[in-house]
């Protein structure tokens, strides 16, 4: 896994973030084959980091130059790994891209230490994939199909980062930290 795409809404904090602090990790770390990008799901293009994010990154000096890039099937073509900050993010990927389900997780779900909630997010991303495609060839949907999805997306555990997007300093910080939190997670998988 040498290329990394991180994805959330504008592309100005959570995945901006991710994105910055992973790059300096792996700097730290000599892993500088390793290739981090990434974008939105409904980001415009060029668009700086967000203030917050900004004072964030630059305090644990990973502020680069990075600006938003809307989320493109060749951006998903270019990436192994595509991380989402929440499990929406990642369905409405899914729904758009479907060719690309295998390479989408959440960041939290993609260093999760549960391998029977690992089980049921595939099934789920899996499942998500053959009702839009199903969707598109104005197939009908079953009672039981919807029903499946309720069930696995009630089963699993909250793998969302929230957005801190307008908010304080502070809550940029705790986003951060989780995030963070996870990153390292990611770091020491990367190393295995």
């Amino acid at each position: 896994m040498n290329r990394i795409l991180f994805v959330c809404t504008g592309n100005t904090c959570r995945s901006p973030m991710a994105e910055g602090m992973l790059r300096a990790m792996l700097k730290e770390q000599g892993m500088n084959h390793i290739e981090v990008r990434s974008a939105g799901t409904s980001a415009g293009d060029g668009y700086p980091v967000s203030t917050n994010a900004a004072v964030i990154l630059r305090e644990k000096d990973a502020l680069q130059a990075i600006s938003s890039s809307s989320l493109t099937g060749s951006l998903l073509d270019w990436a192994d790994v595509v991380l989402t900050m929440t499990t929406s993010h990642k369905q409405q990927a899914i729904q758009r891209f479907p060719a690309f389900v295998d390479k989408m997780h959440t960041l939290k779900e993609f260093v999760s230490d549960d391998p029977s909630a690992k089980a049921r997010m595939d099934e789920l991303a899996a499942l998500i994939a053959e009702l839009q495609f199903k969707q598109s060839l104005s197939q009908q949907v079953t009672m039981e199909e919807r029903a499946r999805v309720r069930q696995l997306e009630q089963s699993l555990p909250d793998y969302d980062i929230a957005d801190p997007f307008g908010g304080s300093l502070s809550l940029y910080r705790q986003c951060a930290a989780e995030i963070e939190e996870c990153l390292h997670r990611l770091v020491r998988r990367l190393k295995a």
